[in-house]
């Protein structure tokens, strides 16, 4: 975007904010003056000039691009002028002596805003509903009528001898005599161009419904209804009109909203900004007559007397001196309600400290910070999905209705990815605003943090639990093996050598016999003793190290496998022992590995390399085939998982068109 467009658009919204703020004060002060001069209902009719204006103004932030956004604001405008302007220059003119300025000029320019706010809304708008341009190329003569009609029609009506609608009885202050042919002759010429401009405007807006579909169908509905709402008071006007102006006044208050809903269609069946805009005006519209009435009856009462029209209008300025500080404050309490605390991210900092701080059990930590930022923000579903080993996403907690539009924020510690937070959108926007995604952004990296701590809490409680049930299933091997197996072979060997000795002298040949089953049973005890004693732990590493039993069970896959060469390394290897836990799991997931290279690989080559670096790096290496991309892990490639795990560690294996790699990392914690 260039400085110059953006300088245009900063010029647009400050230029809408103005009209609206305008239109506002205007309609304080006109209400004023038509409560005073009792016609209550002149005041309620200025609320369609103000919505007008609204919604212009959000057309112009939201649309910069339609022109629709400007000429509603221009709308509201005329209608201020038309309907204060009226009730201000009656008043000046029912109560000469108070003094009130301007009521002449006021009252021709009420009358001259008619013909402009006209051609606008019955024929301008329409042409270019409902994204600020022509139909085509071909019909902007209609449109070049519309704007013809306005300038002939406002200026020679302005400037023609005639009485003025909005003062009875007074005649046109400014008309200049000497040319009223030419302005007899413009307002001739401005009739036609606004019956062909009218005419435009019908054809376009049917040749729009029948040419369109999807949402462009469903704006030109919402344009439609708007409209479909004013035929009716106007029949009425004459014979009832009360009850005319009454429905007009309704029929001016939807009409603009209809417009802004229909013309944003990015949000077609989200009221929200509408309605949280709207809301915001009439509260503080509200408050601001109260303090206009508050500020009289304080009056009166000091005085004892009813007001002067001066003393009047001093508190309508005060009362309006009110607006500003006022709007802010309803409209921040009003998006709170609409967006939460999106605005304070200091409280939601808080409320998600606070979920910390009383969360009593791990399970219940993530739930609670979803549900404060469903509360803080206003959003329809959040959850917290946590990243599985195997690279999938588990649901950790959600709360919510979960829509079709959902933006991720990953969840990180220490610069790796645990998890993500996912947050729906507001009603049926479909994406969040920058303001969220940058608060939640911020968010997920506490989150994150909160998350690690609870995903390592389970896994430190899912840890000590397998470590209970595997040292139970340890003791119950154990004592199977030794109630079962050695315990009954003992038995036996003690029971022949009862007989044995009872034989010996009388049958010297049946002793020696029985001796000789004796002593196999015994060296199947004792190989017994040393399957169990191996089952606990290698026998090799606490002879000979884990450098030289892994070198010794090489050498033995080396003189089984003739075809194959393994070679061991360990640079970093001193004579400070590794702790046994480490060493145990080193050594079962290497021979486990080398075992597979045997089975499986057809290597002629392998290596197991080992270094020390805040953990023991272990890597089996060999030029064999690989395995398939359709290879399932089996029992051995899942227990030098579950080795790895115990510990805290991890292991990866990788393999391309040749050969295969065992990477584990066992954490080695300092015993000083």
């Amino acid at each position: 975007m260039s400085d110059q467009t953006s300088a245009t658009r900063r010029f647009a919204r400050a230029a809408a904010a103005s009209a609206v703020a305008a239109c506002v004060v205007a309609w304080i002060l006109g209400a004023t003056l038509a409560v005073l001069d009792g016609n209550a209902i002149d005041a309620i009719n200025g609320f369609a000039a103000i919505a007008f204006t609204v919604v212009g103004a959000l057309i112009v932030w939201q649309r910069p691009q339609n022109r629709l956004g400007p000429l509603l604001c221009c709308g509201g405008v005329a209608i201020t002028v038309l309907g204060a302007g009226g009730i201000y220059s009656r008043f000046a003119a029912s109560r000469p002596g108070d003094g009130l300025p301007g009521g002449v000029f006021v009252s021709w320019l009420a009358d001259a805003a008619a013909l402009p706010t006209i051609g606008l809304f019955a024929a301008v708008i329409p042409q270019l509903f409902p994204d600020g341009s022509p139909l085509s190329r071909r019909w902007r003569p209609g449109l070049w009528a519309a704007w013809a009609f306005i300038v002939l029609a406002t200026v020679g009506n302005a400037l023609t001898p005639q009485k003025l609608e909005s003062v009875p009885g007074r005649d046109n202050p400014y008309a200049i005599h000497s040319l009223d042919g030419v302005w007899s002759a413009m307002i001739v010429l401005a009739t036609p161009l606004g019956l062909v401009a009218l005419l435009t405007a019908l054809v376009t807006l049917t040749l729009r419904w029948r040419r369109s579909h999807g949402d462009e169908r469903q704006q030109v509905k919402w344009f439609l209804v708007g409209v479909a709402m004013l035929p009716v008071p106007l029949m009425l006007h004459d014979s009832a009109p009360g009850l005319s102006d009454t429905l007009i006044g309704v029929a001016f208050l939807a009409l603009p909203i209809v417009l802004g809903v229909a013309i944003l269609r990015y949000r077609l069946y989200d009221l929200n900004l509408v309605v949280r805009r709207a809301v915001a005006y009439a509260v503080v519209s509200a408050l601001v007559a109260g303090i206009y009435l508050a500020l009289v009856a304080i009056v009166e009462a000091a005085t004892g007397r009813s007001g002067t029209s001066a003393e009047h209008v001093i508190a309508a300025v005060a009362a309006a001196a009110a607006f500003q500080p006022l709007r802010a404050l309803v409209q921040r309490t009003i998006d709170r309600v609409f967006y939460g605390d999106r605005l304070r991210p200091y409280e939601v900092m808080n409320s998600i400290g606070r979920q910390l701080e009383h969360a009593v059990v791990p399970e219940n930590v993530l739930p609670g910070l979803v549900a404060a930022v469903i509360d803080a923000l206003r959003v329809p579903y959040a959850a917290i999905e946590l990243l599985d080993t195997d690279g999938g996403w588990t649901c950790a907690a959600e709360r919510g209705l979960r829509g079709d539009a959902v933006e991720e924020f990953p969840l990180t510690y220490q610069a790796d990815t645990i998890g993500r937070l996912l947050v729906s959108p507001r009603a049926a926007s479909r994406h969040l605003e920058p303001v969220d995604r940058q608060l939640l952004t911020d968010l997920a990296r506490h989150v994150g943090v909160a998350a690690h701590a609870v995903r390592a809490t389970l896994a430190l409680q899912r840890s000590r639990v397998e470590l209970v049930t595997a040292r139970e299933e340890e003791r119950r091997r154990l004592r199977r093996d030794l109630h079962e197996g050695l315990g009954p072979t003992l038995a036996g060997v003690t029971l022949g050598l009862h007989a044995a000795r009872a034989k010996v002298r009388t049958a010297p040949d049946e002793a020696e016999s029985l001796l000789a089953t004796l002593e196999e049973q015994a060296e199947q005890a004792i190989a017994d003793v040393r399957r169990v004693a191996y089952g606990l732990r290698p026998p090799a590493l606490d002879e000979f190290g884990l450098l030289r039993a892994l070198r010794l069970r090489a050498d033995q896959l080396e003189s089984g496998t003739p075809s194959l060469a393994v070679t061991v390394e360990f640079p970093d290897h001193t004579e400070k022992s590794l702790p046994a836990a480490v060493e145990v799991a080193a050594y079962r997931i290497a021979s486990e590995a080398l075992a597979n290279v045997v089975r499986h690989s057809g290597a002629t080559e392998c290596s197991v390399q080992l270094s020390l670096n805040g953990a023991l790096d272990l890597v089996v290496a060999d030029n064999g085939r690989g395995l398939s991309a359709s290879h399932a892990a089996g029992v051995g490639i899942m227990g030098m998982r579950e080795r790895a795990d115990e510990l805290g560690g991890r292991l990866t294996i990788e393999s391309g068109g040749e050969g295969t790699v065992v990477h584990a990392r066992l954490p080695v914690v300092d015993q000083r």
